[in-house]
């Protein structure tokens, strides 16, 4: 009796539709989620970077400097900072808006390494949230300046 091999054949109208395939797949993933549950939240590992914050002076003001280092050295091009030109030219350099694009962020921390004044931190812990917009995700000044984890301080000493 001779042996045949079954792989010479082609496959019929319902193999070649790929349903069987993506049936046993969700099948397998339902299995998989009943036997084992469904995570509620992954929370980050400690030390990943989490959203950006602005680091605050003793008087409440914005540490920046709008030195421009962090919007040159991010590889995305998500931030953005405009110098507040109603300042006196002897006052130091501080700007009227910084604006970062989470969705175009790819938390690199680049931004942080290169302040020279300690202005901006990516250690809150937190990821970016789900949102319906794409408004929502970009972060201005106000926003920064505010967002800082539980018990650390917003004050940075650097300076």
């Amino acid at each position: 009796m001779p042996i045949t091999c079954d792989i010479d054949e082609e496959p019929g109208l319902w193999e070649r539709t790929r349903i069987p395939g993506l049936l046993r797949a969700l099948w397998f993933g339902a299995s998989q989620l009943i036997r084992r549950g469904c995570p509620a939240r992954i929370d980050p590992p400690p030390g990943a970077p989490g959203e950006h914050r602005l680091m605050l002076r003793e008087d409440g003001s914005v540490r920046c400097t709008a030195c421009m280092l962090c919007v040159a050295a991010c590889p995305a091009g998500c931030i953005e900072v405009e110098l507040d030109e109603s300042l006196p030219p002897d006052a130091e350099r501080r700007p009227k808006e910084f604006r970062i694009d989470l969705l175009a962020c790819t938390l690199c921390g680049r931004c942080v390494e290169v302040c020279p004044c300690d202005a901006i931190r990516m250690d809150t812990g937190k990821l970016p949230p789900p949102v319906r917009s794409r408004d929502g995700l970009i972060y201005d000044m106000r926003k920064l300046a505010s967002n800082h984890p539980e018990g650390a301080s917003p004050l940075s000493r650097a300076l």
